[in-house]
């Protein structure tokens, strides 16, 4: 394998001289014909490695955690940049479709959990499964990074409220890995790691533990009971075990001599697994770790406490590839050569429909407090969600309120009705348990954040508050799915070259059913295609939410 030793200012500074012109990848992205093939005559770009966790707050101890076992991540911590990064839902398939598309989730209808399985009870409302589609010209954040010469693998989670298109992967599965790449190409990886999922409470529940359940600190809205301490202790033993696993992939990478050419991300899909905190717009769900190991030590063991989020990381991606995110992105760059130099004043929050539990909540937070406002106030904070239920400490917690045993905090999440609007002191108050909404002392602040909420509705949520059927027929008119068109193929002079009528598609292509040398793949189309004597070519049309066209073949 060729090692390249590019000097990091080429990954982070506001000119990446080293890469030549940058790909405008707004442009880029409405073009049905697209690139592949690494640049030739340049520099070989960075590497991008992320290693992507489920379901953790900052219990590290890295993070200022003093229960949390993680000695691989602190180590990590101390070579790489820390951020308080926000999702805008703790929950998986919101917080990935922003990760993939640099989009919010609650402005294009992808804000449900999850649209495209079943869940019991929609049936009734006449919900069935279907997928987000997205207007013409948005693609997957990792199309725009192929296009550009990577080779982008991903094992294996998907879970985008769409499948994943043709065009978004080089490889996508659990075998996937960037050890596959041809000589020379640079690569972006993700791997995804999910033994600290909510579900492994439950199923690592009887493994040894490594922490005792007597020396873990129990938030304000935890009753000390032996069941909860349990369940507390089978997570923090689970983030140690995922920190284990991260750093086999770490080593891999170092093994490969590549980390002087390697940007090394790691972080969470969402808030912590336990009650009120995974599924809620609360820090405990939102807030999650960051970490960016840049290949010069460059800000090494820095805190940043700038204000990130997840729509964030795909334009951060973009930017340190030296590739220039798209306008549509609602994310901004906070790292690379296009990175933006505002920080933002505000991150935001929305909570629809859990499985088959529907609420509705908002909340914009500054850099000290957050504004939350509930839709549904008649019910509480909390839902008997039946996958959630499987879990020991939720199932004790809900008897314990049945049975009065709960206080007056820690009975609130279970009690409706709730209020209206919620106003914390996040810095103060970081449990988020007295609510300031009517203090007089905040009024300025709330009237703030207020108007800061309703212009983020106003301005990227116009059909938020749209029921969910009209959104899924919306985009699956009368309920159907939309199909691409059959690409077109014509010879030329130059090789063979497809076109395809359904605006906003992207193009894949097998040759004998290979791309890359491996069964199964597909290439990214960027022009004339020039087969062999005996080459069979097939060609498919994607699109997000749509239907892959029938192949095309000559």
């Amino acid at each position: 394998m060729r090692k390249a030793n590019i000097p990091v200012a080429a990954c982070i500074g506001s000119v990446v001289a080293a890469f030549g012109a940058s790909t405008s990848a707004g442009a880029a992205a409405t073009r049905s014909a697209t690139s592949s093939a690494p640049a030739q005559q340049q520099p070989q770009r960075p590497n991008i490695l992320c290693v992507v966790c489920e379901d953790i707050c900052p219990n590290l101890g890295c993070f200022g955690d003093r229960v949390a076992k993680t000695p691989n991540l602190d180590a990590f911590s101390r070579e790489a940049i820390r951020y308080n990064m926000y999702t805008t839902i703790g929950v998986s398939a919101p917080s990935r479709f922003s990760l993939i598309t640099g989009l919010y989730p609650s402005s294009y209808g992808a804000n449900q959990m999850r649209v495209s399985t079943k869940a019991p009870g929609l049936e009734a409302k006449g919900i069935e499964p279907y997928q987000v589609t997205l207007p013409e010209g948005m693609v997957c954040y990792t199309e725009l990074m192929r296009r550009a010469g990577y080779y982008c693998t991903n094992n294996a989670k998907t879970d985008y409220q769409f499948a994943p298109p043709l065009t978004a992967w080089d490889e996508c599965s659990k075998q996937a890995h960037w050890r596959n790449r041809p000589e020379g190409m640079p690569f972006l990886a993700i791997f995804n790691l999910d033994v600290t999922h909510e579900s492994q409470i439950w199923q690592r529940g009887n493994l040894p533990l490594q922490i005792d359940p007597e020396d873990v600190v129990l938030p304000p809205y935890y009753p000390d009971d032996p069941v909860v301490r349990h369940d507390v202790a089978v997570n923090y033993s689970n983030i140690f075990e995922m920190d284990r696993q991260a750093q086999k992939l770490f080593d891999q990478v170092r093994d490969a001599g590549l980390l002087d050419n390697t940007i090394i991300i790691w972080y969470s899909d969402n808030g912590g697994p336990l009650p009120r905190r995974k599924r809620e717009v609360y820090e405990s769900g939102a807030l999650v770790p960051f970490m960016i190991r840049l290949p010069d030590g460059y800000r090494k063991g820095e805190y940043e406490k700038r204000l990130v989020m997840f729509a964030d990381i795909p334009a951060t991606i973009l930017s340190l590839a030296g590739i220039e995110p798209p306008k549509y992105m609602q994310g901004r760059a906070f790292l690379g050569r296009h990175a933006d130099p505002a920080p933002r004043k505000y991150v935001y929050g929305a909570h629809d429909r859990m499985d088959e539990q529907v609420d509705k909540i908002g909340c914009v937070r500054d850099a000290r407090y957050r504004y939350i406002r509930n839709y549904m106030p008649e019910q509480p904070g909390y839902t008997p969600n039946r996958y959630r239920l499987q879990m020991p400490m939720m199932v004790r917690m809900a008897e314990m309120y049945r049975q009065g045993l709960l206080n007056e905090v820690q009975s609130r999440w279970f009690t409706a009705p709730r209020p209206e609007e919620e106003f914390y002191d996040v810095e103060a108050d970081p449990h988020e348990i007295n609510n300031l909404i009517g203090d007089p002392k905040y009024r300025k602040h709330i009237a703030r954040l207020k108007a800061e909420y309703e212009r983020w509705v106003a301005t990227d949520n116009k059909d938020w508050m749209r029921p969910e059927i009209e959104i899924r027929n919306r985009m699956w008119p009368a309920g159907t799915q939309p199909v691409v068109a059959t690409p077109t193929l014509r010879h030329t002079d130059r090789g063979i070259e497809a076109t395809c009528e359904t605006p906003g598609a992207s193009l894949a292509y097998q040759i004998n059913g290979k791309a890359w040398g491996r069964e199964g793949q597909w290439m990214l189309y960027s022009g004339p295609i020039t087969l062999s004597e005996g080459d069979q070519l097939a060609v498919v049309g994607v699109r997000i939410g749509y239907r892959n066209s029938k192949p095309s073949k000559p």
